[in-house]
Protein backbone atom coordinates (compact mmCIF):
# COMPACT_ATOMS: atom_id res chain seq x y z
CA UNK A 1 0.00 0.00 0.00
CA UNK A 2 2.90 2.33 0.78
CA UNK A 3 4.25 1.73 -2.73
CA UNK A 4 0.93 2.70 -4.29
CA UNK A 5 0.74 5.87 -2.17
CA UNK A 6 4.32 6.76 -3.07
CA UNK A 7 3.65 6.19 -6.79
CA UNK A 8 0.50 8.29 -6.56
CA UNK A 9 2.42 11.16 -4.91
CA UNK A 10 5.14 10.94 -7.55
CA UNK A 11 2.55 10.99 -10.32
CA UNK A 12 0.83 14.03 -8.82
CA UNK A 13 4.08 15.93 -8.32
CA UNK A 14 5.20 15.39 -11.93
CA UNK A 15 1.82 16.29 -13.36
CA UNK A 16 1.72 19.61 -11.50
CA UNK A 17 4.82 21.19 -12.97
CA UNK A 18 4.79 24.67 -14.44
CA UNK A 19 6.81 23.65 -17.45
CA UNK A 20 5.25 24.64 -20.73
CA UNK A 21 5.69 22.57 -23.84
CA UNK A 22 8.39 23.89 -26.11
CA UNK A 23 7.01 26.16 -28.77
CA UNK A 24 8.54 27.08 -32.07
CA UNK A 25 10.60 30.27 -31.95
CA UNK A 26 8.92 33.21 -33.64
CA UNK A 27 10.86 34.68 -36.57
CA UNK A 28 9.79 38.31 -36.17
CA UNK A 29 12.06 39.51 -38.97
CA UNK A 30 10.37 37.22 -41.50
CA UNK A 31 6.92 38.10 -40.20
CA UNK A 32 7.70 41.83 -40.40
CA UNK A 33 8.91 41.42 -44.00
CA UNK A 34 5.74 39.46 -44.78
CA UNK A 35 3.57 42.15 -43.18
CA UNK A 36 5.36 44.91 -45.11
CA UNK A 37 4.82 42.99 -48.34
CA UNK A 38 1.10 42.81 -47.55
CA UNK A 39 0.98 46.53 -46.73
CA UNK A 40 2.81 47.24 -50.01
CA UNK A 41 0.11 45.33 -51.90
CA UNK A 42 -2.94 46.61 -50.00
CA UNK A 43 -3.81 49.07 -52.79
CA UNK A 44 -3.49 46.56 -55.66
CA UNK A 45 -7.28 46.15 -55.69
CA UNK A 46 -7.64 49.88 -56.39
CA UNK A 47 -4.95 50.08 -59.05
CA UNK A 48 -6.26 46.92 -60.77
CA UNK A 49 -9.99 47.70 -60.28
CA UNK A 50 -10.60 44.34 -58.60
CA UNK A 51 -13.45 43.83 -56.16
CA UNK A 52 -12.20 40.28 -55.50
CA UNK A 53 -8.77 41.58 -54.46
CA UNK A 54 -10.45 44.13 -52.18
CA UNK A 55 -12.45 41.33 -50.54
CA UNK A 56 -9.24 39.41 -49.93
CA UNK A 57 -7.54 42.39 -48.25
CA UNK A 58 -10.22 43.58 -45.80
CA UNK A 59 -11.41 41.57 -42.80
CA UNK A 60 -15.16 41.02 -42.99
CA UNK A 61 -15.69 42.77 -39.62
CA UNK A 62 -12.98 45.37 -40.11
CA UNK A 63 -13.34 49.09 -39.49
CA UNK A 64 -12.46 51.76 -42.05
CA UNK A 65 -12.61 55.49 -41.37
CA UNK A 66 -12.15 58.06 -44.14
CA UNK A 67 -12.06 61.83 -44.46
CA UNK A 68 -15.78 62.31 -45.20
CA UNK A 69 -18.25 62.15 -42.31
CA UNK A 70 -20.13 59.32 -44.05
CA UNK A 71 -16.95 57.24 -44.36
CA UNK A 72 -17.21 55.16 -41.20
CA UNK A 73 -17.61 51.49 -42.02
CA UNK A 74 -17.69 48.63 -39.51
CA UNK A 75 -17.98 45.65 -41.84
CA UNK A 76 -17.26 44.54 -45.39
CA UNK A 77 -21.00 44.69 -46.05
CA UNK A 78 -21.00 48.44 -45.28
CA UNK A 79 -17.70 49.09 -47.07
CA UNK A 80 -18.37 47.18 -50.30
CA UNK A 81 -20.62 49.82 -51.97
CA UNK A 82 -17.91 52.46 -51.42
CA UNK A 83 -15.23 50.14 -52.82
CA UNK A 84 -17.43 49.35 -55.83
CA UNK A 85 -17.82 53.08 -56.51
CA UNK A 86 -14.07 53.62 -56.26
CA UNK A 87 -13.45 50.90 -58.85
CA UNK A 88 -14.87 53.27 -61.50
CA UNK A 89 -11.82 55.52 -61.06
CA UNK A 90 -9.47 55.07 -64.01
CA UNK A 91 -5.70 54.70 -63.97
CA UNK A 92 -5.38 54.87 -60.20
CA UNK A 93 -1.85 54.82 -58.88
CA UNK A 94 -0.88 54.90 -55.22
CA UNK A 95 2.61 55.81 -54.04
CA UNK A 96 3.52 55.36 -50.38
CA UNK A 97 6.26 56.82 -48.19
CA UNK A 98 7.27 57.44 -44.59
CA UNK A 99 5.97 54.10 -43.33
CA UNK A 100 6.25 53.18 -39.67
CA UNK A 101 5.46 49.63 -38.53
CA UNK A 102 4.97 48.23 -35.01
CA UNK A 103 4.61 44.47 -34.59
CA UNK A 104 3.10 42.57 -31.66
CA UNK A 105 5.37 40.24 -29.71
CA UNK A 106 3.72 37.17 -31.23
CA UNK A 107 4.07 38.59 -34.75
CA UNK A 108 0.38 38.20 -35.61
CA UNK A 109 -0.70 41.85 -35.44
CA UNK A 110 0.87 44.97 -36.93
CA UNK A 111 -0.03 48.63 -36.72
CA UNK A 112 1.28 50.95 -39.41
CA UNK A 113 1.15 54.50 -40.63
CA UNK A 114 2.29 56.02 -43.90
CA UNK A 115 1.72 58.88 -46.30
CA UNK A 116 0.04 58.26 -49.67
CA UNK A 117 0.05 60.14 -52.93
CA UNK A 118 -2.80 59.22 -55.26
CA UNK A 119 -3.06 59.97 -58.96
CA UNK A 120 -6.03 59.01 -61.12
CA UNK A 121 -7.91 59.97 -64.22
CA UNK A 122 -11.41 61.40 -64.53
CA UNK A 123 -12.37 61.71 -68.17
CA UNK A 124 -9.37 63.25 -69.89
CA UNK A 125 -8.07 64.96 -66.77
CA UNK A 126 -5.37 63.46 -64.55
CA UNK A 127 -5.69 64.45 -60.91
CA UNK A 128 -3.33 64.06 -57.98
CA UNK A 129 -3.98 64.14 -54.25
CA UNK A 130 -0.85 64.24 -52.12
CA UNK A 131 -0.07 63.76 -48.46
CA UNK A 132 -2.99 61.47 -47.61
CA UNK A 133 -2.49 60.15 -44.11
CA UNK A 134 -3.08 56.43 -43.74
CA UNK A 135 -2.86 54.25 -40.66
CA UNK A 136 -4.14 50.83 -39.88
CA UNK A 137 -3.90 47.51 -38.16
CA UNK A 138 -3.41 44.21 -39.93
CA UNK A 139 -3.79 40.80 -38.35
CA UNK A 140 -2.69 37.38 -39.51
CA UNK A 141 -5.74 35.10 -39.50
CA UNK A 142 -5.74 31.60 -40.94
CA UNK A 143 -2.23 32.30 -42.27
CA UNK A 144 -3.44 35.37 -44.25
CA UNK A 145 -2.96 39.03 -43.41
CA UNK A 146 -6.15 41.12 -43.31
CA UNK A 147 -6.83 44.79 -42.66
CA UNK A 148 -8.84 44.92 -39.42
CA UNK A 149 -8.76 48.70 -38.99
CA UNK A 150 -7.79 51.53 -41.31
CA UNK A 151 -8.02 55.31 -41.28
CA UNK A 152 -7.31 57.42 -44.35
CA UNK A 153 -7.70 61.18 -44.34
CA UNK A 154 -6.68 64.29 -46.18
CA UNK A 155 -5.29 66.85 -43.78
CA UNK A 156 -6.30 70.48 -43.87
CA UNK A 157 -3.76 73.28 -44.01
CA UNK A 158 -3.55 75.15 -40.75
CA UNK A 159 -5.29 74.25 -37.57
CA UNK A 160 -8.82 72.87 -37.96
CA UNK A 161 -9.76 73.63 -34.34
CA UNK A 162 -8.17 76.47 -32.41
CA UNK A 163 -6.87 75.55 -28.97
Amino acid sequence: MKKISLLFLLFISFSCTDEKPESQPIDLMSLKAEANKFIDSQWDWFEESSLEKAKSVFYEKGILVGTDKAEYYTSWEELEPSITGQLAIQNAEVQTRSRTVFMSEDGRMVSFSEILDLSFQIGEETMTITDIRSSGVIKKMNEQWKIVQMHNSIGVDGQAVEY
